[in-house]
């Protein structure tokens, strides 16, 4: 038989290599989280002048976890001098743009990003200035809009400055399609709710 000192040998063998194998097989359970993708809202967010706003960061993890990094990131501005962003994330519109402002979050190496407009912005409305046969090509014809750089066709309202001339489809399905109905020119307009833009139609018989 074997003597209580080798038995108390053994078993400390048997809890040794037990409580190894444990460790190496649980060692995922304690690696942390890896930050992956930061998003920064409110979305594409438009200001008045010296409207003042808060944003915020939220960390993406590779679990599928997120985390407020608000306060913890860095907070940078591409045009400080029309819309500034403090430390904490509060941006505050300074002057009227004239393109969108990148407002930048960071953490570490990682960072996410969105933009801000101030003020009155112009929608391009396209095609610019198009003439249309009532008798061949009447339409309906697709405009689109778009406001620095993304499309707003469909959240845009659309109206016709002559109705008699041109119809367009004010929202919704099939908004800013555009319908000949009678000689003459009108002008068709998209409007958002900081921004307008227009361009003229032409219909001949």
């Amino acid at each position: 038989m074997l003597s209580a000192k080798r038995k108390l040998r053994l078993l400390t063998a048997f809890t040794t290599l037990f409580m190894l194998a444990l460790a190496v097989g649980c060692r995922g359970f304690f690696v942390n989280p890896k930050l992956t993708s930061i998003t920064v809202t409110p979305v594409t967010p438009s200001l008045t002048l010296n409207q003042a706003l808060q944003m915020t960061a939220t960390g993406n993890f590779d679990d599928g976890s997120t985390k407020n990094l608000t306060g913890t990131s860095t907070w940078t501005s591409s045009a400080n001098t029309q819309v500034s962003v403090n430390s904490t994330g509060l941006i505050t519109a300074l002057a009227n743009t004239t393109s969108a402002v990148t407002i930048t979050a960071t953490n570490g190496t990682v960072s996410g990003s969105t933009t801000a407009t101030v003020g009155q912005q112009t929608i391009v409305v396209a095609p610019a200035n198009q003439t249309y046969s009532l008798s061949t090509n009447p339409g309906p014809h697709q405009y689109t809009a778009t406001l620095n750089g993304t499309d707003v066709t469909a959240t845009a309202t659309w109206t016709s400055s002559n109705t008699s001339v041109a119809t367009v489809v004010q929202s919704g399905t099939g908004a800013g399609q555009v319908t000949a109905v009678g000689v003459g020119t009108a002008n068709i307009t998209a409007t958002t709710s900081n921004a307008t833009g227009s361009t003229g139609v032409t219909v001949t018989n």
